[in-house]
């Protein structure tokens, strides 16, 4: 954690403990210096100030990407779907951190992109919309994705939830036919009998 960050959040944490019992209002300079020997006291001990972590920071990113048209050109369909333009810079340089990228990918991103610019209009209440770098950055798009195998298994599990309804049904118009002798129950029966033999041939 950086120095700035780690202040902010201790004077949080020690602004209560300032709070003068008479006036009810809380000494943010004390807060700021007990938070400050704090981290003095933490480095001291040999905590101190991590090293920076994450991406590294390109300058000039969207400027660097104009080097790679092809890349360029992914990343501007990429910045249209997404439709939210802010930290357009910062999306380029996830971008470029991120290599080549297959062209089935960048459709898969492009598609992906456009479905979350659909669902930021329907966002609830005091929810904040992602900006492109931090959707780019948790590999979004990969979210919506489902795989062969699951669309696979998806539509068996429909099938076989399909087979045992028309069984059930089936079972039960045979039942009153049987039961009641009327014709409408044989039909149904007969009806159900080709539903089942069609789903089973598919």
């Amino acid at each position: 954690m950086q120095k700035r960050d780690f202040i902010q959040q201790a004077v949080l944490t020690f602004l209560p403990q300032t709070r003068h019992a008479e006036t009810g209002k809380c000494d943010v300079d004390l807060a700021i210096a007990m938070s400050e020997k704090l981290w003095d006291k933490l480095t001291s001990r040999g905590y101190g100030e991590s090293k920076p972590s994450g991406q590294r920071e390109i300058l000039k990113a969207y400027d660097q990407l104009a080097k790679t048209p092809t890349m360029k050109a992914a990343f501007d369909l990429f910045w249209a779907a997404f439709d939210y333009k802010q930290g357009r810079d910062r999306a380029a340089a996830r971008w470029l951190q991120m290599g080549f990228i297959e062209k089935a990918e960048v459709d898969q991103i492009i598609q992906a992109a456009k479905r979350e610019a659909a669902a930021r209009k329907n966002l609830p209440e005091g929810r904040v919309a992602k900006m492109a770098e931090g959707w780019l950055t948790e590999r979004r798009w990969l979210d919506s994705v489902a795989t062969s195998t699951d669309t696979a298994a998806k539509q068996q599990n429909q099938r076989e939830q399909q087979l045992r309804q028309i069984n059930q049904d089936l079972a039960h118009a045979k039942r009153m036919a049987d039961d009641t002798g009327d014709d409408y129950w044989h039909n149904e029966a007969h009806k159900l009998t080709e539903q089942l033999r069609t789903l089973r041939n598919d």
